[in-house]
């Protein structure tokens, strides 16, 4: 006997945006499997039906290959083919050798739009439902968290998935502690089912509610284009009179940390935040720490975060390597200055990622040899020691004059290619 099987997408729950097409195949069907919620909430059409509340692919499909019945419907939550059930169950009841059909439905994203009378072709779309799972270690928390601030910092508009983990009460927090307070919140609760409610306010505003599962979440932001500032010149920076990785410098350094999108990096001696804030616009969903101990430094990393905007830029204050270990755990270092605590920063940082990625900037012959100790002594082949001299023209009279930078040593090594 071949088994047939729909996959059906469900909509949001609610019966009356059920498809014509669906309706169908669920007379069709001897069996229906799918969540408890959406089982109960198409009762009326299931209820002569044997009816299986189960969620994992593996156990839908166990079920089908166990039961008796021929032909099965599978619910499946909103539409299908986005961010569904039905990506893993399909492969596995191909494989199965059944005949199998897809039928789609209303997603929540094409729903709760319409509801608020807004487009979607324009919008970032992403699921972060189930992506978080009740006692996840703190680095995933925090990447996750990361992205979706990424994302909502860097786009006018983002529908995001969310669930009783990383729930809109969460997104509204993280949001407005990390300065984006002001961004349009707009959460539909029970969406298409009697007591559905759609709230809209700020993230800062809707701090303290509390919202009912399902639901799902739209974040506007009218002031995402100042989020795209990618290449800063010197003069961009406010600087006072505390010392700077200058643009040239600061170019190679960045190169040499191999930043990805979502790393989580360290700036240890952080200085003006030069190296900081430009590597914090690339990491978009990731995070930077700039740790300085010097007062007036810190005021200008802080200057520098408001000016550029930076919500995934974060100053702290003291002395490395005491400062650091609080921190989460990073995947690149870039060392500016130690005060002196060379050997003792490298152990607090590998201690923490053996795998790390580290770029030292030295302008002393005594901190290199320092660091060129620590290399030979922990094993790294990979290490590679760039000396980068600078010199500008400058106007004299009618003349330009080539005036000398101080010459900088950069140290990598560490990490993966």
């Amino acid at each position: 006997m071949t088994k047939q099987v729909y996959i059906i997408g469900a909509g949001p729950g609610g019966e009356g945006l059920l498809t014509g097409e669906a309706r169908k195949a669920l007379e069709e069907s001897e069996c229906v499997i799918g969540a408890r919620r959406l089982l109960d909430s198409l009762q009326a059409l299931v209820q002569d039906r044997q009816t299986l509340a189960l969620t994992g692919a593996e156990a839908v499909i166990g079920a089908i290959r166990d039961g008796g019945q021929r032909v099965y419907a599978v619910l499946v939550s909103g539409d299908s083919g986005f961010f569904s059930l039905c990506g893993r169950a399909l492969p596995l009841a191909r494989a199965e050798g059944w005949e199998v059909r897809v039928l789609c439905g209303v997603s929540s994203v094409a729903y709760f739009a319409s509801r608020l009378g807004v487009p979607y072709d324009d919008a970032v779309l992403r699921s972060f439902h189930g992506r978080l799972k009740a006692g996840s270690a703190g680095v995933e928390r925090e990447r996750l968290l990361n992205e979706l601030t990424g994302h909502a910092a860097q786009n006018g508009k983002c529908f995001f998935l969310t669930d009783g983990e990383l729930s809109p009460e969460l997104v509204c927090a993280t949001l407005a502690g990390r300065g984006l307070g002001e961004l349009r919140i707009s959460v539909g609760e029970m969406l298409s089912h009697r007591d559905e409610k759609i709230s809209t306010g700020t993230a800062a505003g809707l701090l303290g509610a509390e919202f009912r599962s399902p639901n799902i979440i739209c974040v506007e932001n009218d002031g995402a284009g100042k989020y795209s500032r990618t290449n800063l010149r010197d003069t961009d920076f406010f600087r006072g009179a505390v010392p700077m990785t200058k643009e040239d410098v600061r170019a190679v350094s960045l190169a040499k940390l191999r930043l990805k999108s979502d790393s989580i990096c360290w700036d240890i001696g952080a200085g003006t935040g030069s190296v900081s804030c430009a590597a914090a616009l690339a990491v978009p969903y990731g995070r930077v720490y700039a740790v300085e101990r010097e007062a007036d430094a810190l005021d200008l990393i802080r200057a520098n975060k408001e000016k550029f905007s930076l919500y995934n830029l974060e100053p702290v204050e003291g002395a490395a390597p005491a400062a650091l270990s609080s921190l989460p755990r990073p995947d690149s270092v870039f060392i500016g200055g130690t005060g002196g605590a060379l050997r003792a920063v490298m152990r607090e940082i590998f201690a923490k990622n053996p795998g790390i990625r580290v770029v030292i900037n030295a302008v002393t012959l005594e901190t290199l040899a320092e660091a060129g100790a620590f290399i030979e002594e922990n094993g790294f082949s990979d290490a590679e020691i760039v000396q980068i001299g600078v010199s500008v023209a400058q106007k004299a009279g009618k003349y330009s004059m080539l005036r000398a930078q101080n010459p900088v040593f950069v140290i990598s090594f560490g990490g993966t290619a």
